[in-house]
């Protein structure tokens, strides 16, 4: 066969077969290459057509829904007012005056025109008449004929005035039938006018185009070799219905962004989606976008609570972000259990220390309570933050040997400043615990209404419940007097009791004794190698990273920098002997029946398991030292979410946040407020106040402080106020405790409330304000009138039927402590400046009640009642 192909000429060889074929081939492979470039290599088409089909459909359903609520008896009357009209129009006067209109306008063409001619016949002449004179010759028959046009002119203009009089009252009559079908179909358009504001929605929707969505942020950030790179991010091609209000239900991708409010600030349209949630932004799949799928791409999309994460690449200085809660939970959480006393961590490089000062126990407690506190914190006190150790006997022994030893070396004698503890009423002491204000911080037995309000599993001051089995009576007598004679750093507040109210207090705390039967420790904390052993294992865990330790001023912290922990790499990670859970399993940890315990080998995975026993990963060569915290599941994804937000990475200018002088001074101030538990009594923007919990009447709780508290009281006041408390509302018994702050954190306090209300600081004398003398009687009858005295005390009225709630501040003080234009504006509007205040409003929609006075204008009317309650204070000093 080959040797008879071969005989044959290359010209009449047949390839027929194999053109065939190939062609075949490459048809296919054309049809296959454009099925998967068009279909298969982008799917974002169908989830565009998947989304236009259900914003069609959703909006359509809108619309009729529009409809089906028009009332089905207003269409009728709309319709035969519509059609009544219209039958109008075929009446024989409005067709009688259209007809005569449109001959008049004909007749007034026509005017028009003659007028016109006249004009250019009449310049014509005039100009030939200005020609002769000029000459010198005869121009009296010229004249005549300029006359004579003017007087054509003339007679057109009349005819035209005629006419179009003529026609304006023929337009009446026409106007009255257009103006009524104008109107009705007008009504009608207003009928119908929330249904048809779909229409053009609905429009969009079918006739937009499927096309790739992109935002490019050039100059965004660096590259792992300091390179400046730009960021693609072409989220927005799936995910298209982040701002539409009709697809807030919808599911994934087309739901709306949950937050409306952030974007704002963060437009999807400049901003891009990738900097907070990231992803891959280039990629078009789902898969490779969210990196599901691409396992080399270190930043996947965040899910749960960790979506808040990439907060800290811009607000890393802040501990408030107003629309990120969880986020801030987690950072006061990591702030609370002192993470960075062992530490480094970008940001908590100047916080305090969280734990109380050990130079001085022994005046405090014995040393076997010190020794069992060491060896199980949780034994004593269920909702403590100290984490356990795990320290075996002899560490435990030797470190309590090591506190007492300097605690004989310091010079604390509670005795010597207060007296010795003579004894007091444990039921009176009780009172005074109760409603002084002690329960703000300190929980006693089951009383955990203000804990569980706050909602955190562990206290942010000791639990008292065995107090008395730890604390020596002496002691316990000096601190409710003087916390700064034992302690001169600690955030515990003076409450400037008596004598008799301190012993009483103290006998109240002496009396909560630990009911236990515990076994006798035996303990040897003289032995000089105990205690130079205790001394090494102190340094050695860092405890001075927490507790002020006299010699340890200088520790260093003890643990890894975690400033760059969410770039860690799985690989870098230990598991130790843990078992190993499938990668698509939707849990992190797992602790089977018999005991083992396994966790997912990722990084979200070491991470959870860590947080959850921190010696989980130990063998018998890795040695672990992190203690146990014994954090609950919420508490670790939050602890989580602020582990991957450590990355270090932060976006070019123009991206960055911009600390401004006010956002400096607000973050200053939360932190203090923080650190001193002021959140805990006041409502502090929008956290906080949860010792309000305790009171049946708001009235006998602490007063919130809004965002206006820097508008509302004087700069002096307040610092006076702060260095010694005084009463503004006498019907409380919580008192206002003495912090004892420094010049340095009352100026950050004020600066705080000030950059609250968007003010500058400013020392004006108040007092000196002068008052015009036109608001004076004004004032006093509109202060009788609105019956202000009735929640005010003013020194003689009489508040008894009244409950807390309903009492207000004396104004007699008004005019030392607040700011007269806060007053004024405070009587207009006082809802506007304190939402929820038992204030009532006055002026109801901006008009007075009285419109004789000060001719019914409400600002003269609040400037009037603003001077009587400022002249109140001066006549009561004078």
């Amino acid at each position: 066969m080959l040797e008879q192909r071969a005989q044959i000429p290359v010209e009449q060889r047949s390839y027929a077969t194999f053109y065939v074929a190939f062609s075949t081939l490459l048809f296919l492979g054309t049809v296959w290459a454009v099925w998967d470039e068009v279909k298969i290599r982008r799917p974002w088409k169908e989830y565009q057509e998947a989304y236009y089909r259900t914003l069609y459909a959703r909006l359509d359903s809108l619309k009729q829904a529009e409809l089906n609520d028009i009332d089905s008896a207003d269409v009728a009357d709309l319709q035969r007012t519509v059609r009544e009209a219209q039958d109008a129009l075929q009446a024989h006067e409005y067709r009688e005056a259209v007809g005569r209109k449109n001959a008049l306008l004909k007749d007034l063409d026509v005017a028009t025109r003659e007028w016109r001619f006249a004009r250019s016949r009449s310049d014509a002449a005039y100009y030939q008449y200005q020609k002769a004179s000029l000459k010198g010759a005869d121009v009296s028959d010229l004249r005549r004929e300029v006359d004579r046009h003017d007087a054509d002119i003339a007679l057109y203009a009349r005819q035209m005035e005629e006419l179009n009089a003529r026609i304006s009252g023929l337009d009446s009559v026409i106007n009255r039938y257009v103006d009524a079908l104008q109107k009705a179909h007008a009504d009608a358009r207003a009928l119908y006018a929330r249904a048809s504001s779909y229409d053009l929605k609905l429009q969009k929707a079918q006739e937009a185009p499927l096309e790739i969505g992109q935002v490019m942020l050039p100059d965004f950030e660096y590259t792992p070799f300091s390179e400046v790179k730009a960021r693609i991010d072409r989220c927005q091609t799936c995910h298209l219905g982040w701002a539409e209000d009709t697809m807030a239900d919808a599911p994934q991708p087309f739901t709306k962004h949950p937050l409306p409010e952030l974007l704002t600030v963060h437009n999807p349209e400049s901003f891009g989606c990738t900097p907070c949630h990231r992803g891959q932004g280039p990629a078009l799949t789902k898969g490779y976008a969210h990196g599901d799928e691409d396992h080399y791409w270190e930043t996947p999309i965040l899910k749960g609570v960790e979506i808040y994460a990439t907060c800290n690449s811009c607000h890393l200085e802040e501990s408030v972000l107003k629309h990120a809660k969880p986020f801030t939970k987690a950072k006061q959480l990591v702030l609370e259990s002192g993470c960075f006393g062992c530490h480094e961590i970008k940001g908590y490089s100047d916080a305090p220390k969280i734990g109380p000062s050990l130079n001085a126990l022994t005046g405090k407690t014995n040393p076997e309570w010190i020794y069992r506190w060491l060896r199980n914190p949780r034994e004593y006190n269920p909702h403590t933050r100290m984490p356990n150790f795990g320290f075996p006997d002899e560490e435990a022994e030797a470190i309590t040997a090591y506190l007492v030893s300097i605690g004989k070396q310091s010079n604390y004698t509670p005795v010597a400043v207060q007296g010795s503890y003579r004894g007091g009423s444990p039921q009176r002491g009780r009172e005074l615990f109760e409603s002084v204000g002690c329960q703000a911080c300190h929980v006693v037995g089951q009383n955990t209404v203000v804990r569980d309000e706050r909602g955190t599993s562990y206290d942010i001051a000791p639990e008292l419940t065995r107090v008395g089995s730890k604390v020596n009576p002496d002691w316990l007598f000096d601190w409710v007097r003087d916390p700064r004679h034992f302690n001169p750093t600690t955030r515990m507040p003076s409450l400037r009791l008596t004598e008799d109210e301190a012993r009483h207090l103290a006998a109240y705390l002496m009396s909560l004794k630990d009911q236990r039967a515990l076994p006798s420790v035996s303990l040897e904390v003289e032995n000089a190698m105990k205690i130079r052993r205790g001394d090494a294992l102190i340094r050695g865990y860092g405890c001075a990273g927490c507790h002020e330790i006299k010699g340890m001023e200088r520790e260093g912290k003890v643990s890894v920098n975690l400033s760059d922990f969410g770039r860690k790499k799985v690989e870098q990670m230990d598991f130790g002997n843990i078992h190993e859970l499938p990668r698509n399993s939707e849990i992190d940890f797992q602790q089977n029946a018999d005991g083992t315990i396994a966790v997912k080998h990722t990084w979200s995975g070491w991470v959870y398991g860590k947080l959850k026993n921190a010696r989980l990963y130990a063998t018998e060569r890795i040695v672990q030292k992190m203690p146990v915290f014994s954090f609950n599941d919420e508490e670790i994804k939050l602890i989580r979410s602020f582990l991957v937000s450590m990355t270090r990475d932060v976006p070019l200018a123009p991206h960055q946040r911009l600390y401004t002088k006010h956002v400096k001074d607000l973050e200053a101030g939360r932190k203090l407020s923080v650190h001193y538990n002021c959140i805990q009594c006041h409502d502090v923007e929008e956290r906080g106040g949860f010792v309000r919990v305790l009171y049946e009447d708001p009235g006998l709780g602490p007063p919130p402080l809004p965002e206006t508290q820097g508008a509302k009281v004087q700069e002096q006041w307040l610092y006076a106020f702060l260095k010694n408390p005084t009463t503004i509302r006498p019907w409380l018994k919580l008192r206002m405790p003495t912090f004892q702050f420094s010049e340095d954190e009352i100026g950050v306090i004020q600066k705080y409330f000030l950059a609250m209300s968007k003010q500058d600081f400013e020392l004006r004398e108040y007092a000196a304000t002068r008052v015009d003398a036109k608001y004076i009687a004004p004032g006093r009858k509109l202060f009788e009138l609105y019956q202000c005295a009735k929640c005010h005390p003013t020194g003689s009225a009489d508040l008894s039927e009244l409950s807390a709630s309903d009492l207000a501040p004396d104004l007699g003080l008004a005019y030392k402590r607040l700011k007269p234009e806060w007053i004024v504006d405070w009587i207009i509007d006082p809802q506007k400046l304190q939402p929820g205040t038992r204030m009532p409003t006055f002026f109801y929609e901006g008009e007075a009640p009285d419109q004789e006075t000060l001719g019914g204008d409400v600002r003269e009317q609040a400037k009037a009642l603003s001077t009587h309650i400022w002249n109140l204070g001066r006549r009561k000093q004078q």
